[in-house]
C-alpha cells in the first residue's frame, strides 16, 4: 500500500491542504488513516477518490452535494463529464483521470483515456495539453514524483510505449531539414522529456538524432563531428551541484561553439545558473514550440 501525506494530496489534486482539512471536518469527505506514531496519511483508494472529487468541484459541483454520494456515483459523474465540459476543463479532467489510472495500476483505463484524448484533440495536442501537464503535475518530468517507484515505472513505461509508437508513425524529415541532436548526460536517465521533444521535433519536420540516456561526453564529441547538428538538446533532472552543471555547459560552449544548445531543467535550478550565450533554456513545451516557430519564420 502507498502512503501519501496531505501535502502529496494537495499536489496531486490541486486542492489546498487547509481546504482538504475543512472538508474532512465539515463533510467527512475523507477519513485520514493514522500511523503508529499518530501521523496522518492517506492510501491509494483515498487519493484516487479525492482526485475525482476535485474534478467535480472544478467542474462546478458543490462539495456539499458530492459528499453525499457513494464511490460508484462519484465515478459515474466523472466519466459522464467528458461529453459536457469545456476544452479548458477537459484537459485537466483527462490529466486527473490518467493520474488516477496510474495510482490504480489500471492499464486498460489509461489506454482508454489516452485514446479519448486523441479522438478529441489529435495526437500532437494530446502530448502538449494532456501528457506533458500530467508529467509536470506528478513530478515525473523533473524526478520529484509523489508516486511510489512502482507507480512511477508503470506510468513511465506506458507513456514511453506511446511515444515510441507515435515517433515510428511519423514520416522521415525532408531533405535539407535542420538536425537536432538529443541526448542525456552521463548521470541522467530520466528520458520522458527527451522523448517528448523528439516526437515534437520530428512532427515539425526536423531530422532528429536521438542518443538517449547516459551519453559519455567523449562519444558526444564524436557524434557532433560526424553529423554536424544545428541544435542540441539535453535535460538535467538528477540533482547535481550548480558548479558541475555550470562546468558542463562551459565545456559544451567551448567544444561546440557553432551549435545552438538547448537545456531543459526545473525552473528553480535554472535560476541558480548562468547560461552561456549560445544556450537556450527550454522551460516547457510552449518554449520549444516558440523556438520552432521562430526558426521556421
Amino acid at each position: 500500500m502507498s502512503v501519501y501525506s496531505i501535502s502529496d494530496l494537495e499536489k496531486l489534486s490541486g486542492i489546498k491542504a487547509h481546504t482538504i482539512r475543512m472538508w474532512e471536518q465539515r463533510y467527512e469527505i475523507l477519513k485520514p488513516l493514522r500511523s503508529e506514531g499518530n501521523v496522518r496519511y492517506y492510501d491509494d483508494d483515498q487519493v484516487r477518490q479525492f482526485i475525482q472529487i476535485a474534478l467535480l468541484v472544478r467542474s462546478g459541483y458543490k462539495i456539499s452535494k458530492i459528499s453525499k454520494l457513494d464511490h460508484t456515483a462519484i465515478y459515474k459523474m466523472v466519466e459522464d463529464l467528458s461529453a459536457t465540459i469545456t476544452d479548458d476543463i477537459k484537459t485537466k479532467h483527462l490529466v486527473d483521470r490518467l493520474i488516477s489510472s496510474a495510482i490504480d495500476f489500471n492499464e486498460h483505463s489509461f489506454q482508454r483515456i489516452f485514446q479519448e484524448s486523441i479522438d478529441h484533440y489529435g495526437i500532437i495536442t494530446t502530448y502538449e495539453k494532456v501528457i506533458y501537464p500530467m508529467l509536470v503535475k506528478i513530478g515525473l518530468l523533473w524526478g520529484k514524483t509523489e508516486l511510489i517507484p512502482a507507480q512511477e515505472h508503470f506510468i513511465s513505461n506506458l507513456i514511453k510505449q506511446k511515444l515510441y509508437h507515435s515517433i515510428d508513425t511519423l514520416p522521415p524529415a525532408s531533405n535539407g531539414s535542420k538536425t537536432w541532436l538529443l541526448f542525456l548526460p552521463e548521470e541522467e536517465d530520466h528520458e520522458l522529456g527527451l522523448l517528448l521533444s523528439s516526437y515534437i521535433l520530428r512532427a515539425n519536420n526536423y531530422r532528429v538524432i536521438y542518443l538517449g540516456q547516459r551519453v559519455p561526453y567523449y562519444n558526444l564529441k564524436t557524434v557532433v563531428e560526424k553529423i554536424k547538428p544545428d541544435y542540441m538538446q539535453y535535460f538535467i533532472v538528477r540533482y547535481q551541484s550548480t558548479e558541475i552543471i555550470q562546468e558542463f555547459m562551459s565545456s559544451m560552449n567551448n567544444d561546440f561553439p557553432e551549435i545552438i544548445k538547448c537545456i531543459s531543467m526545473s525552473e528553480k535550478l535554472s535560476q541558480s545558473l548562468q547560461l552561456p550565450m549560445d544556450h537556450r533554456y527550454i522551460k516547457d513545451i510552449d518554449h520549444l514550440l516558440e523556438l520552432i516557430q521562430s526558426d521556421k519564420a
